[in-house]
């Protein structure tokens, strides 16, 4: 008569045990991408698998990542602004970057061929990466020529085609050039973001080239930080699905 209660409080331990088992396989895995919402065999990556990047450009910029285009300055001169956007890192890392000074194509020259212009870059990346004396440099287009700015004009090269590839050989470009926050005098959308450990890149004449093109390759996170590869998600079969199936 007295171990009916302790076999209905066995039940009930065993009952709880289940349903908790089962609610911890649903949640799916904490790090490193989500099944919940995938069919069997395959991963996919979730907000918590990307990273943050800011970036400042006076004026200018657009940007590549494993020669996919990922950002691109909005505003082409004034107000200053900070790009910010979340990215999915693939290791190894190629950085490509196009970047302009707001100058006149013709002369070099800023506010009705007035003045000179200066340029000046600079990028942070959540997994440590950033802009430094590590990046290579190429100048696009430099002026006025000889600082000539009665009889101003500009010296231009040609774009090197596929520039922002992973596979383009940048052997033969210098290494970029660093500057002072006090140099470059950045506006204050850039306090109000992350650069930290940063610096200020440009080619080594940061008031007459106009447009400059930058690379780094990132080998490895820089935090030491093992990420999950979600390189190739479109040419990944999930186990189990038939030819033709819908996505679940």
């Amino acid at each position: 008569m007295h171990l009916k209660p302790a076999f209905a409080l066995i039940a009930v331990v065993v009952l709880t045990l289940g349903i908790a088992s089962t609610i911890a396989q649903e949640k799916g895995p904490k790090k490193g991408g989500s099944k919940k919402s995938g069919p069997p065999g395959l991963v996919k990556p979730a907000m918590r698998d990307t990273l943050k990047l800011n970036v400042y450009a006076d004026n200018w910029f657009m940007l590549y990542i494993n020669g996919e285009l990922v950002a691109v300055d909005s505003i082409r001169f004034l107000p200053h602004n900070v790009v910010s956007v979340d990215i999915l890192p693939q290791y190894p890392m190629t950085i490509a970057v196009m970047a302009r000074d707001n100058a006149d194509p013709k002369t070099g020259m800023e506010y009705a061929n007035t003045q000179l212009g200066d340029g000046g870059f600079i990028l942070k990346l959540g997994d440590g990466t950033v802009t430094d004396e590590a990046w290579k440099v190429h100048v696009i287009s430099s002026g006025p020529v000889d600082r000539d700015t009665n009889n101003p004009h500009v010296e231009d090269r040609p774009l090197p085609e596929d520039w922002y590839a992973v596979d383009f050989d940048d052997s033969s470009w210098q290494q970029a050039s660093t500057y002072t926050q006090e140099r470059v005098d950045p506006k204050q959308p850039y306090f109000e973001h992350d650069f930290n450990g940063a610096k200020f890149i440009w080619s080594d004449d940061l008031d007459l080239d106009n447009t400059v093109l930058f690379r780094r390759v990132v080998q490895t996170p820089p935090d030491g930080t093992e990420r999950p590869d979600f390189s190739g998600l479109n040419d990944t079969v999930p186990a189990g699905r038939p030819k033709g199936g819908r996505p679940k």
